[in-house]
C-alpha cells in the first residue's frame, strides 16, 4: 500500500516536472511510475496530432553513484511505429543522466547497480 502511494505521489511530481519541458510539443496527459516493477507509462497529446501518443517503459534500471546517476531503459513500446524504432535506436540500452531528485521517484535509492 505504501509503495502505491509513493508511486502515485512520485508520478505526480515527475509529471509536473516533465509537463513544463514538454509544453512546447504538446501536453503530458498521464504519467505512471511503478518503482517496484521498474515500469513507466507516458501518454501525450502532441501538438497537431489527433490521437494520443503512448510510451510504455517495460523495464528500466538506475546506475551510478552519489551525484552521478543514469537511467537505462531496457524495453520500450510506443504507439507509433516510427517512434518505436527511434526509441530502440537512440534510447534503449543507453545511459541517460537523471537528476538525483528523480531517484526516489524511480525507486533507484534501493539497490543501485
Amino acid at each position: 500500500m505504501f509503495g502505491n502511494l509513493k508511486d502515485s505521489l512520485a508520478s505526480s511530481a515527475v509529471k509536473s516536472l516533465l509537463a513544463g519541458r514538454l509544453e512546447r510539443y504538446g501536453r503530458l496527459t498521464e504519467l505512471r511510475i511503478q518503482s517496484r516493477e521498474k515500469t513507466i507509462v507516458l501518454e501525450l497529446m502532441l501538438a497537431g496530432e489527433k490521437d494520443e501518443l503512448r510510451v510504455e517503459v517495460g523495464r528500466y534500471r538506475i546506475i551510478g553513484s552519489a551525484g552521478a546517476h543514469s537511467i537505462i531503459f531496457e524495453n520500450i513500446r510506443a504507439s507509433r511505429e516510427w517512434l518505436q524504432l527511434a526509441l530502440e535506436d537512440f534510447l534503449v540500452g543507453k545511459p541517460l543522466p537523471i537528476p538525483s531528485v528523480a531517484l526516489v521517484a524511480l525507486g533507484g535509492s534501493d539497490g543501485l547497480a
